[in-house]
Formats: C-alpha cells, structure tokens, sequence
C-alpha cells in the first residue's frame, strides 16, 4: 500500500501475532462478539461494555440499541 511518500511505507493491517479466522459455529461467534465487546472495557475506557456508545453490546444483551442498527438474526446458522 503505498502512501504518496517517499519512503514512508504504510501498513493496511497492525504488526503483530493476530490471524483470521472462519466463524462457524455459534459458540465460536458468541466468543468473538464478547472479545470485541470487552476491549473498551479493558482499555479503561468504560466499565461495561454495554457503556461504549458505538458498541453492538446493547443490542447483543438485549438493554437497547446503539447508534447503528444491528441485525441479530441468526437462523441461518
């Protein structure tokens, strides 16, 4: 990916030890939302996740919306 300078290189994706993976089953979804959740909350920024404005995890906990809509239909798993 090239910035348009000189010798200033960008990266499209963090440096670190993280890989993809194919969510296949439910379980495995439940636990990747819930990570994805928690990271305001580890990061100090709220005490629940349910607290960060633009998180799903109302939506997911069923205690309201957040600023975009979430579709939570699931019947085709």
């Amino acid at each position: 990916m090239a910035t348009g300078h000189a010798g200033k290189p960008c990266r499209f994706w963090q440096a670190g030890g993280v890989y993809d993976r194919n969510i296949i089953e439910m379980a495995t979804l439940g636990k990747a939302v819930d990570y994805t959740h928690a990271n305001p909350v580890r990061r100090g920024l709220v005490e629940s996740a349910t607290g960060w404005y633009w998180s799903s995890a109302r939506d997911w906990s069923g205690q309201g919306h957040g600023p975009l809509k979430v579709d939570l239909d699931v019947s085709g798993w």
